[in-house]
């Protein structure tokens, strides 16, 4: 298959989000929505990748003994997308990549447990995806639904916000100046007060 990025691409765009995530968003294992829709807005940018960010139910094989992330609810052995039960990655032409996969491990352990999940990169094709959650054999398969609905609402409602649109600026602007390297960014707000975003250090290790 082709990938829109490479490793080293997704891991810097990884880190910006993150890091941006980290001081001003929910932090690790609760971003998915900040970090996917603001690397979106990256890939476009700076990546020339169309990239379009999606909300839905999702689930991903992390483990060989079948431990299992999922973002859904679930009613009468239904599962289902909602407001209070979600997931958001990013759709290219040909592929679906998720900026939160080197916390799936965070998120994991939030759901109180303590498997060993590595910092990998989510970069798959869209016909690799499984048909149901309940076809999930091998470490990395995973079920993605989108919910258009629950996606225009929740994109409208984020950037409807000023905050929001800013913060996007922020992570294009800090990836642009990091291509060779990685460094500490400073924001100045309407008041002149400095905010200083230290890079974080986690490294991605490998690909589900």
């Amino acid at each position: 298959m082709k990938f829109d990025i490479t490793l080293k691409q997704y891991e810097l765009i990884y880190k910006v989000v993150a890091s941006v995530g980290h001081e001003l968003s929910h932090g690790a294992g609760k971003s998915c929505q900040f970090y996917n829709v603001n690397g979106a807005f990256i890939l476009e940018s700076l990546f020339k990748v169309k990239a379009k960010p999606v909300m839905g139910a999702a689930f991903i094989r992390l483990t060989e003994n079948g431990d299992t992330l999922s973002f859904a609810g679930e009613e009468e052995g239904n599962f289902y997308s909602s407001l209070d039960a979600f997931h958001c990655w990013i759709e290219t032409e040909n592929n679906i990549i998720d900026f939160t996969a080197p916390e799936y491990k965070e998120a994991f352990t939030q759901t109180g447990s303590n498997s060993h999940v590595k910092r990998n990169m989510f970069q798959k094709s869209k016909s690799s995806g499984c048909t149901s959650p309940h076809d999930l054999v091998n470490i990395g398969d995973f079920y993605f639904e989108s919910n258009p609905a629950l996606t225009a609402h929740l994109l409208q409602n984020m950037f409807a916000k000023p905050a929001a649109q800013d913060l996007a600026k922020i992570c294009v602007e800090w990836c642009k100046k990091s291509k060779k390297k990685l460094s500490k960014f400073e924001i100045i707000d309407d008041l002149g007060e400095k905010t200083t975003i230290t890079p974080i250090n986690h490294s991605v290790v490998g690909a589900w």
